[in-house]
């Protein structure tokens, strides 16, 4: 309990990231009469696209990111709807939502409120240990979350959210273009104040992204099944019981930007299962505008999603690709039948030369050629436990009593959910999504070919991929699940649900105490079990790591570089290993320093040199010229740590054992750290430039460019 009064008082935060994450989609959704369900799940999405390619819009045009700016975008992209409903008004087609007015149950106050508690319980099982485990004001101590703090800094000082240049500072002292998703940085810095991006960050991904994305799983389970209202109770409820996500992959990895993306998927999906189910109703084809419109709005929504992680463009690739071969067959059957054949032989002709071209001019880009070459991990020994661990989605215990009531657990449920699922048109495309998915975990557990290839291109990360199994199996689950709950012949909460031949004897006791009991215990178990991984998996590692070996030695070491920008002058800069703690003082303090992140990088021939030679600032001139250079006034010390099984005074053995017995002067210390002015150069001058990127592209210590793999993070 002693967080949750430090978390209580970032609720404005907390506010504002909802308000900038719902209200502009919701906004412009609504203006286009999309239905308020579905545009509920897809408005951050709509968000991340305005975000995304309002922040490239602005680059180019030199205007700087910020709050304004931002809603000029906004008022912009809201003009553009706006024209759009007077065509759609001349059109006579005014009125008519999006996804069409589905006939069904109506929506009493009551099933609102059932509905509205299912997703608050959800909620509230992710943010609970949050609350009570993690401190919103300490830095994480995981690899990657240095990156992004600096990351949403150097859009704050830069104005820069494009993905062509935002991250360009965050590798040392040189500057070179760099692509780096920066949705996500640049939503937090549209509400974080210098100081305030540590808590800034830990609210958008800890507290807002599982909001996000189970609010659009509830909107995912209502556009796939809009009379069955019971699967939008039972969807996020599901959905909150699996450990890969948003639990392990937002608090304990920490891969913030992947998080972001995947919370936006399921209500992509949503927007997108709208608009096919629309168009197979025929409503699209009777009228262009609404068409045409439709498709925007899908276009929109998959910019924000492709923009916060291009990976996604992948996985909407693969796990659709099914459905959209279906509708490519359909298509082609209609067109044969009512097109001219020469017109038809030419199309045919032109679409597979475009798609073969597209094809391989995606799988031959270096970055994927790469990804698909990844070394497979995979083997077949363990072969029961990593299959169940396929349908759980967390690796099991080998033990073989523990393996089977597991594999019973999960397996009974699923194969169910299949078996339903193949009875259910509208929920065919969840099952061949959740097979697609299943085929890449296959893929990473065992070394099957082409599918281990395949898999490199979500790093052959297991947990990636349970990951996003999740907003399928989290959707098959439950059409099993509705299926015991619902008695026989009861039309007035479900449709009707075609029972598998071999299990229509048991169709009578559906809805009986007995099989109800047993619904309630399956998400008891479910989500209980969720919990108890999720607390030893994520969120135990993510406690503040304060202390003995760990970056931040001491609480009085994290006063001190909260405090730095009271210690040094305005623009100082200070070098030390990024690992001492020094690595989060622009997000705590908003004082510079060298190196922002864990990795440095080859091409920083500088920074390198530094890190390699800073210890012989009495003996090597060169020191302190690069010193002068770059405006590095001070010096940051502390005891070397052990990062991937090597102190880092082996990698930078520049930054340790510095003699500063003479030529420094003490300015503060806090346990083994101290911040040292550096006197042996003599009067170094500020640079009031620091973040101006032509000066900083050319090294002054010689050295040549060499290809570098370390642009970014793992996320």
């Amino acid at each position: 309990m002693e967080h949750l009064q430090a978390w209580m008082t970032t609720a404005p935060l907390l506010l504002a990231l909802l308000a900038i994450l719902y209200l502009p989609g919701m906004l412009l959704l609504r203006l286009a009469d999309v239905r308020w369900s579905l545009a509920l799940g897809v408005a951050p999405a709509v968000t991340c696209g305005l975000v995304g390619v309002g922040g490239i819009a602005l680059d180019l045009l030199r205007i700087p990111w910020g709050i304004w700016s931002f809603l000029a975008v906004l008022g912009a992209a809201a003009a553009l709807v706006v024209v759009y409903r007077r065509v759609l008004h001349r059109n006579g087609q005014a009125g008519r939502a999006l996804g069409g007015q589905v006939s069904g149950p109506l929506w009493t106050p009551r099933r609102r409120a059932v509905a509205a508690a299912a997703v608050l319980v959800a909620v509230l099982l992710h943010w609970i240990p949050v609350l009570l485990v993690v401190d919103p004001y300490v830095p994480s101590a995981l690899t990657d979350p240095m990156f992004h703090y600096n990351g949403v800094n150097a859009v704050m000082n830069t104005g820069n959210a494009s993905m062509f240049g935002a991250m360009n500072w965050n590798y040392g002292l040189r500057v070179l273009e760099v692509t780096y998703p920066a949705v996500w940085h640049a939503i937090a810095s549209l509400v974080a104040a210098p100081g305030t991006v540590v808590e800034t960050a830990h609210v958008l991904s800890y507290l807002v992204t599982p909001v996000i994305f189970l609010l659009g799983m509830a909107s995912l389970g209502a556009e796939v099944f809009p009379r069955r209202r019971l699967m939008i109770v039972l969807t996020p409820l599901v959905a909150a019981g699996f450990v890969a996500f948003p639990d392990y992959m937002s608090v304990g990895k920490s891969f913030w930007p992947n998080a972001l993306a995947l919370a936006l998927f399921p209500g992509v999906l949503a927007m997108g299962a709208a608009m096919v189910f629309d168009l197979a109703r025929g409503r699209l084809a009777r009228n262009w505008v609404r068409y045409t419109g439709s498709i925007l709005l899908l276009l929109a929504a998959m910019a924000g999603l492709m923009l916060a992680h291009p990976t996604f463009l992948f996985t909407a690739l693969w796990v659709c690709a099914p459905g959209v071969v279906v509708m490519a067959v359909r298509l082609v059957r209609r067109l044969w039948r009512i097109w001219p054949r020469t017109r038809f032989v030419v199309a045919a002709l032109l679409s597979s030369a475009l798609a073969t071209g597209v094809l391989v001019v995606v799988l031959s880009h270096p970055q994927v050629q790469a990804a698909m070459s990844r070394p497979v991990i995979g083997e077949w020994s363990g072969f029961l436990p990593r299959l169940t661990s396929t349908l759980m989605l967390w690796p099991t215990t080998p033990d073989p009593l523990v393996l089977t009531l597991l594999a019973l657990f999960y397996g009974s449920v699923t194969v169910l959910g299949i078996a339903v699922a193949t009875c259910t048109r509208r929920s065919r495309w969840v099952l061949a999504a959740w097979l697609m998915q299943t085929l890449l975990i296959l893929g990473v557990y065992f070394p099957i070919p082409v599918l281990s290839s395949i898999s490199g291109i979500w790093y052959s990360d297991v947990y990636r991929l349970f990951a996003i199994q999740i907003v399928f199996l989290a959707l098959l689950l439950p059409t099993a699940l509705s299926l015991l709950w619902t008695r026989a012949g009861d039309g007035d909460d479900e449709d009707a649900v075609t029972w598998p031949s071999p299990l229509r004897p048991l169709q009578r006791l559906a809805g009986s105490p007995l099989l109800r009991g047993g619904v309630v215990l399956f998400l008891i178990a479910h989500l209980g079990l969720g919990t108890f991984l999720s607390w030893q998996s994520a969120y135990a590692p993510a406690a503040p790591a304060v202390g003995e070996r760990a970056i931040l030695g001491s609480p009085e070491e994290l006063a001190l570089l909260e405090d730095l920008d009271e210690l040094v002058p305005e623009g100082a800069v200070v070098l030390g290993d990024s690992l001492s703690g020094i690595g989060y003082a622009p997000a705590l303090s908003d004082v510079d320093s060298v190196f922002t992140q864990v990795t440095t990088r080859s091409l920083d021939q500088d920074g390198n040199f530094l890190g390699e030679h800073f210890a012989d600032i009495h003996e090597d001139p060169q020191v302190c010229e690069v010193l002068r250079h770059y405006g590095i006034m001070y010096y940051y010390e502390d005891d070397p740590m052990r990062y991937e099984g090597e102190l880092r005074d082996g990698g930078l053995p520049g930054l340790y054992g510095v003699d500063t017995s003479t030529g420094f002067t003490e300015v503060a210390s806090a346990g083994e750290a101290t911040l040292w002015r550096i006197d042996a150069c003599g009067e170094i001058e500020p640079r009031e430039d620091w973040w101006d990127q032509d000066w900083r592209g050319t090294p002054i210590t010689g050295g040549t460019d060499s290809p570098d793999g370390t642009e970014g993070t793992d996320d």
